[in-house]
């Protein structure tokens, strides 16, 4: 994949924005994909320059699942999500639905090694009777682990729901 400098970037979105051309125009005119220009745009006009320089990160599991409920909530394009939380690939979020929709069993089990979903190591220790915390810090993190189970429950039953739905709709009607 090409890089592109972040002063090339600014530049083609200054362009954009000052109503030299279209996405489509200064795509051409500049050799780069539509899709990039349209990008930068939105990442621009969310985060200024920031938006534009590169950025290497690592999501927790939290923020995936925030970023996915986001989605399922208000019906916006990878694109558009990717904008609002700074997410400089949007194509990293289809990889995020794939492997919260991937089914887990004894079939699946051997062919993935770890989950990329899975909360941080800090979240998943067994806590030690020494580290100090309450029992009521305790009583607490089980009530929202138990939240966020029942929360990926009810989200794997509306897609799964949602699928068959758009299955029907494919279906020819037949008499």
């Amino acid at each position: 994949m090409r890089k592109f400098e972040t002063d090339f970037k600014l530049k083609i979105v200054e362009q954009f924005l000052a109503g030299e051309g279209g996405a489509k125009l200064l795509a051409r005119r500049w050799s780069v994909p539509e899709e990039k220009v349209r990008t930068w745009v939105s990442h621009y006009q969310r985060h200024g320059v920031a938006g534009l320089q590169p950025k290497r990160s690592s999501y927790t599991a939290e923020f995936k699942l925030q970023v996915l409920a986001h989605q399922d909530r208000e019906h916006v394009s990878n694109r558009q999500l990717a904008a609002i939380y700074d997410i400089r690939n949007a194509n990293q979020i289809v990889v995020w639905r794939r492997t919260l929709e991937r089914p887990v069993g004894p079939a699946t089990a051997g062919k993935w090694k770890a989950c990329p979903m899975k909360a941080a190591k800090k979240d998943v220790a067994t806590p030690d009777p020494d580290s100090g915390k309450s029992h009521r810090a305790l009583l607490d993190e089980i009530e929202r682990l138990r939240l966020e189970v029942a929360y990926l429950k009810k989200l794997e039953a509306l897609v799964r729901t949602n699928r068959q739905a758009a299955r029907k709709e494919r279906k020819p009607f037949s008499s």
